[in-house]
């Protein structure tokens, strides 16, 4: 009988220890977790903001330059009027085309983010600096574990954390210009698409949204002749479009 009650309170005295152990160690994961979500997630976030709007910044430049900046003139957006003598008597928007333009514009930058979004890799103009393999599965961005726990040397021994996004919301386009004073009685136009749109980057932990803005180029021309005061008061309120996702 002693024997027997010795194995059951050696049975027991085993079982307490391993719940002991199991309650250590959810608490260590616990806080592992609470570390991690306090410390590394907001630095992953940061860090995978950057990367994405790098990326998907080349990628809306690298389109619209194409499909649009290449194709369009001055005359296609501006109505030019001047007098006897050469001056210009006034510079209207044609508008028209100018919301074409925009409308083109928005309807390529959401083609090319889902192009990105589902791996249609074939279908992007890109760099050789992007892993067209890895966007194949959606992946625009591998984060370096090292960030995580703040040592670059995690960065080859531990897997990297991929990234991945998803276009939510409008994409935003608007025309702008700048005027500059060129010589003598002479104006520099510069025309440009200011872009607008707000993604969700993907993390295996966490999720947050971001606006991508860039500003691509389109026109550049020199004007001939005195340039009417008003034509500045005439870019205040320049078209801009948007469309829904």
């Amino acid at each position: 009988m002693k024997r027997m009650h010795l194995k059951r309170h050696k049975k027991k005295s085993i079982i307490n220890k391993i719940l002991i152990i199991v309650i250590l160690l959810f608490i260590s994961v616990i806080y592992i977790l609470k570390i991690f979500s306090e410390k590394a997630v907001p630095e992953m976030i940061n860090y995978s903001e950057i990367e994405t709007k790098k990326i998907v910044s080349s990628l809306i430049n690298t389109a619209v330059i194409d499909e649009i900046s290449t194709k369009t003139t001055m005359d296609d957006l501006f109505i030019t009027l001047k007098d006897s003598n050469g001056d210009i008597k006034s510079i209207d928007i044609n508008s028209s085309k100018v919301n074409k333009i925009l409308v083109d514009a928005s309807k390529i930058v959401e083609q090319n983010l889902k192009y990105l979004e589902s791996g249609e890799v074939d279908k992007l103009k890109l760099n050789s600096n992007y892993d067209k393999e890895k966007l194949k599965k959606g992946i625009i961005y591998e984060l370096p574990s090292g960030i995580i726990f703040n040592n670059v040397l995690f960065n080859n021994v531990m897997p990297k954390i991929p990234v991945k996004i998803n276009l939510i919301g409008n994409i935003f386009c608007r025309l702008n210009t700048e005027v500059e004073s060129y010589g003598i009685n002479n104006a520099l136009i510069k025309v440009s698409i200011g872009i607008e749109a707000e993604v969700k980057i993907l993390l295996p932990f966490t999720s947050t949204n971001t606006k991508i803005t860039t500003n691509v180029p389109v026109v550049i021309k020199i004007l001939e002749g005195n340039i009417p005061s008003y034509y500045f008061d005439g870019y205040l309120n320049s078209p801009s479009v948007s469309t829904s996702v």
